[in-house]
């Protein structure tokens, strides 16, 4: 059975095609029989050695998983292996997120401009300025709340009327997060993070890939969550919004 070894920044899984050694910045796909040896370098450690001498090492989160980790894997090594192992290993850099620069850029600047704005109502309107300087906790709370619900509404809504649901399996850790992998209809593979610790999940995703992916859940659940974070963040957005912005009405 594939096992998953976690350690921080990285983690490793092997099935029959192989061995994944995934990190924050790229991942390398190791086939079976480029692996001329497999140890516990130390206790937490698994070193993977390869038939042309590079060694890979994984940094696991106990000594009873990466001994675990070791004892299943080596019984897997093929009698014949691959000389160059250089030829049929593969490291595939991840893909920089732009959009989520964009958000950081977008946060620095509206961060300058209330700084700017509270320092303006300080100097002319004195004490006022404590209520700039509260309101923008419910604020950006309720801002938050309202988009994630918002968010969540557009995605079950298209997931409900074209997604299409797969099994999903655990193959690594990002944080406390775990990591999902699966095969869409296309045959091209994908990722999904959450905070479930299932080996397996049902997934949703939408193939035209304009929404994101989703778990499947209970309705009720479901609809009770996207209540309560647009309710609760419009209800708070507004309160902050007086606290915040009052001054110029």
């Amino acid at each position: 059975m594939p096992q998953i070894l976690n350690g921080r920044g990285v983690s490793a899984r092997f099935d029959s095609d192989g061995v994944h050694i995934t990190r924050s910045d790229h991942q390398v796909d190791i086939p079976l029989s480029a692996i001329q040896d497999v140890r516990a370098a130390q206790a937490r450690s698994v070193e993977i050695l390869l038939t042309d001498g590079t060694a890979h090492r994984v940094e696991g989160g106990n000594p009873t998983a990466t001994a675990a980790f070791v004892a299943a894997l080596v019984p897997l090594l093929p009698a014949e292996r691959v000389p160059g192992a250089g030829a049929v290993v593969t490291d595939t850099e991840s893909s920089h997120d732009w959009g989520l620069y964009a958000i950081i850029a977008l946060v620095a600047v509206l961060a300058v401009a209330y700084l700017g704005y509270a320092g303006w109502v300080a100097f002319a309107h004195g004490s006022r300025v404590l209520g700039v300087v509260l309101g923008i906790v419910p604020l950006l709370g309720g801002l938050t709340m309202l988009g994630a619900g918002l968010a969540e509404t557009v995605r079950r809504t298209v997931l409900s009327r074209r997604g299409i649901t797969v099994l999903a399996e655990a193959i690594g850790k990002d944080g406390k997060k775990t990591v999902y992998g699966y095969t869409d209809a296309d045959g091209a593979t994908h990722r999904y993070t959450c905070k479930r610790t299932l080996q397996r999940i049902q997934l949703a995703y939408d193939p035209a890939r304009r929404v994101g992916d989703a778990h499947a859940d209970w309705l009720p659940f479901v609809v009770g969550r996207v209540f309560v974070k647009v309710v609760g963040g419009a209800f708070w957005g507004v309160i902050g919004a007086v606290m915040v912005f009052g001054v110029l009405w």
